[in-house]
């Protein structure tokens, strides 16, 4: 099928960055390996890079008000935060998805995998990506705890369907957060019901019930 489009400034690099795209659907499609030792539970690679995202932008805003900055001594660079957020796991396009047991006896080279992909496309960008693996920086802290609790989240889910083993692997990860907002906000899903944000609206749907 012919595409007609707008005559324009070209892009740059315009063919890779046409297959980092279809590499980026790669990551869309992949599945988190994780759950099938839990017997329970399918989780898309970008699924959970999803999750992350929207915990990560929140935890970063809240910590830009916070004691944990001040103590950095300077500002947040909150497009940092989201950019290694999304990008954070863009590498299981080239090295899959690897478990916490399967660390035991395999390793990966996300770095190289990261250079591969990345390189001479957006250096910046790649950059970024290494500073987010050495988890010193107070963004890549972030993003990592926002990484962490986005699993919390779904074994938290998990718990609410009866699955008991589920709550060892919350327990267990809650010590992989050092941040106080991180730790705050873990304990706030822990003890919230997932369905408790519509509660006030399936009172006024069931009241409207009540009076048809």
């Amino acid at each position: 099928m012919a595409v007609q489009v707008c005559q324009g400034a070209p892009m740059k690099n315009t063919k890779a960055i046409t297959n980092l795209v279809y590499e980026a659907a790669v990551v869309k499609r992949m599945q988190r390996t994780g759950w099938q030792i839990l017997g329970d539970n399918q989780e898309g690679v970008g699924e959970h890079t999803f999750m992350t995202s929207v915990i990560a932008y929140f935890l970063g805003k809240e910590i830009s008000k916070g004691l944990t900055l001040q103590n950095a001594g300077r500002d947040l660079n909150m497009e940092t935060v989201l950019t290694m957020a999304v990008f954070h796991d863009f590498h299981e396009a080239r090295t899959g998805d690897l478990d916490k047991i399967a660390t035991f006896y395999m390793t990966r080279d996300q770095d190289k995998a990261n250079r591969d992909i990345f390189k001479g496309i957006d250096d910046e960008l790649l950059e970024i990506l290494t500073i987010y693996e050495k988890k010193e920086t107070l963004e890549a802290k972030i993003v990592y705890e926002a990484n962490v609790i986005a699993f919390l989240v779904e074994l938290k889910l998990l718990e609410e369907k009866g699955n008991t083993h589920a709550r060892e692997w919350i327990a267990g990860n809650f010590a992989r957060l050092r941040l106080p907002e991180a730790v705050s906000l873990a304990k706030d899903l822990a003890s919230t019901d997932s369905h408790d944000w519509w509660k006030n609206l399936r009172t006024t749907l069931h009241e409207a019930f009540s009076n048809a």
